[in-house]
Formats: structure tokens, C-alpha cells, sequence
């Protein structure tokens, strides 16, 4: 890897990514960088690499999902992720191997 090709943010995500003590910690600092405090349906639907209709399928069964800010009532309703909340969702997710 080329350091000259590196911006002074990467250096500095690098810098709070070594620090960062435990995998919650980390996507604190990684979703944080990407979205701000919190994250939309959509988004959060891209963090895990399921489909939007997958995620409305876990609100609705209220299974398998973080916490979150509905704002609003009906179909127009959006759903607001926070980030503390993905990120331990994240961190607490275990990966089945067969």
C-alpha cells in the first residue's frame, strides 16, 4: 500500500480503528463515518446485505432486528436505525458455519 495515496481521514480512521478496544467500538467509528448517527431503512438494509423487503419482513415480525425510531403510523411511515443500536447488533451477531 502506497501511504502517499492516503488522505489524512484515512489516516486518521486507520488511527481509530487500532484503537478501537472491541468489534462494537469499531463499527461505532466505521458507521459513524458513513452515516452519521443514524441510519435509514435502506441503509441499514445495505449494512447487512439484505434486501429492503427483508428488513420490513424483520420489523415486522419484530425478529432478528436492532432496535429503532419508527416516525410516523401507516404506510408512509420511515424507520430511523441509530447507530449505537446497528453496531450491536453487529457485534453481537453470530455467523453459522456449516
Amino acid at each position: 500500500m502506497n501511504l502517499k495515496q492516503l488522505t489524512q481521514q484515512d489516516m486518521n480512521l486507520a488511527l481509530y480503528l487500532t484503537q478501537a478496544a472491541t468489534k462494537y467500538d469499531k463499527y461505532i467509528v466505521l458507521l459513524y463515518k458513513e452515516y452519521g448517527f443514524s441510519l435509514s431503512k435502506s441503509n441499514f438494509a445495505e449494512v447487512i446485505k439484505k434486501s429492503e423487503q427483508t428488513v420490513d419482513r424483520r420489523i415486522k415480525e419484530a425478529r432478528n432486528i436492532p432496535a429503532f425510531i419508527k416516525s410516523g403510523d401507516g404506510s408512509k411511515a420511515s424507520y430511523i436505525f441509530p447507530i449505537i443500536e446497528v453496531a450491536e447488533y453487529l457485534a453481537n451477531k453470530t455467523i453459522k458455519v456449516a
